[in-house]
């Protein structure tokens, strides 16, 4: 009995040792230390997502940074990927940063900072989605209307945009077609200088302006109303959602087309300072130089009182008075031919600002959309089975333009889709004329 128990505890020690073996040579976890970096120094930023997954991609690990930009991870040795992303935003414009990179684990990286280098791409968050300013035709008179008019601003991004300082204006002369004293030579006399000749008046917000990511708010030009009341082929911009280029307390602003419905709230009126003498803002229905700026309200009131800052070259009565708009301020621009003037047109937009022109029919309720960024838009994981495509809404079968990535963008984000619009500085590249105004419904 006794040999028997001897043979049990020689055999039960023999595991042991065996087991203790296994476990001594079993690997040791290394601590690996990730540095987000951008431009060869430490993105000192905490709470950025770091992911590693192993080389067969069958699990992820996930550490946020600290606040100098460190991520540390217990790894067993062998081969590693490591990526992130970062996404914020600053003055108006989203950030974004990525990056990713191969790691081999081993005990010799044990707290070396493994460098993952970042690349940072800035684009508008706040860009000019559609603008409708060439009216339609009053099917009861066979008539033009244009008092219709309004421009939707986009947040084309994931990030909550403040659009409380974006302002509106357009650059002289009102038309594409109409003699220009900008133009010497075919070059624009400011084209090198840093500002550019608003006419008319230049409007602000008057309260605080957030827009949701991926949304839109929508700001009628003169009459917030329901348009289609008098006018069946105009639009509904009594939406107390929308926000109205107001005439109060602007006595020079007197033409009947400037209304607005009690469903606008008050705070939902913008204002500004003409300084061009005319009884309503007079954009053109035909082919405006649209812009908008990001400054303040109290600047750009300065600047449109500043009797320092107006610029003469058109003559020098009030009703030619130009504000010289600063260049850099500019954030978005769309230069819109007049279609049946093509030949007389020419830009007025210097070309650092914009390259390019969109071709549009007034009285026929067109409007000048943007394109989407098909292969951006295609990326984003959340549009899979929600994008609609065969985009119809172009007037290539009548005159004109259309998307040419084929995305619907309205039915796709009626769909829950988000959408990125297209944003190269180049009116060609960046929008067409659409044959149906998007709030048209």
């Amino acid at each position: 009995m006794k040999q028997k128990l001897n043979i049990v505890l020689l055999l039960s020690l023999a595991l042991m040792a065996i087991g203790c073996e296994k476990k001594n040579t079993d690997p040791e976890p290394v601590n690996v230390i990730i540095k987000v970096s951008y431009n060869d120094a430490p993105l000192a930023i905490s709470g950025i997502k770091v992911s590693v997954s192993d080389a067969s991609s069958t699990y992820v690990l996930e550490e946020l940074t600290d606040a100098s930009g460190l991520a540390s991870f217990k790894l067993l040795p062998g081969s590693y990927s490591v990526s992130s992303t970062y996404v914020t935003s600053e003055s108006g414009i989203r950030i974004s940063y990525s990056g990713s990179t191969g790691v081999t684990v081993s005990k010799d990286i044990q707290n070396k900072p493994i460098d993952l280098r970042m690349m940072k791409v800035e684009s508008r968050q706040v860009i000019i989605k559609e603008l409708y300013f060439g009216g339609c035709t009053n099917p009861a008179t066979s008539k033009g209307y244009t008092e219709d008019a309004y421009v939707v601003l986009y947040n084309n991004s994931d990030v909550e945009a403040d659009a409380s300082d974006v302002v509106f204006g357009f650059l002289a002369p009102y038309n594409s077609f109409g003699s220009n004293k900008y133009r010497v030579d075919e070059t624009l006399l400011y084209e090198k200088e840093n500002w550019v000749p608003s006419y008319g008046a230049t409007w602000w917000f008057n309260a605080e302006v957030k827009i949701p990511a991926w949304s839109q708010i929508v700001v009628a030009i003169f009459g917030a109303i329901d348009h289609t009341a008098t006018v069946s082929t105009s639009v509904n911009l009594s939406d107390p959602s929308y926000y109205w280029m107001s005439n109060s307390g602007i006595t020079q602003y007197s033409n009947k087309k400037y209304a607005a419905s009690d469903a606008i709230p008050t705070s939902h009126y913008l204002s500004c300072s003409p300084f061009t003498q005319s009884n309503a803002w007079a954009l053109s229905n035909s082919s405006p130089a649209f812009f908008i700026g990001q400054i303040s309200a109290a600047e750009v009131q300065a600047l449109c009182t500043d009797t320092e800052n107006f610029d003469h070259t058109l003559g020098t009565a009030a009703a030619f008075n130009v504000v010289k708009f600063p260049k850099d301020k500019v954030i978005g621009a769309i230069e819109v031919y007049s279609q049946p003037n093509l030949a007389k047109s020419a830009p007025r937009f210097p070309a650092d600002l914009n390259s390019g022109y969109v071709a549009i029919t007034n009285n026929q309720g067109y409007s000048v959309y943007r394109n989407v960024d098909k292969a951006a838009t295609e990326a984003l994981p959340e549009n899979e089975g929600k994008l609609v495509y065969n985009y119809a809404m172009g007037t290539t079968d009548v005159e004109g333009t259309t998307d040419p990535s084929g995305i619907d963008a309205e039915a796709s984000i009626a769909n829950g889709a988000h959408i990125i619009f297209s944003q190269t500085n180049n009116t060609t590249n960046d929008f067409h004329q659409r044959k149906q105004a998007a709030l048209k419904k």
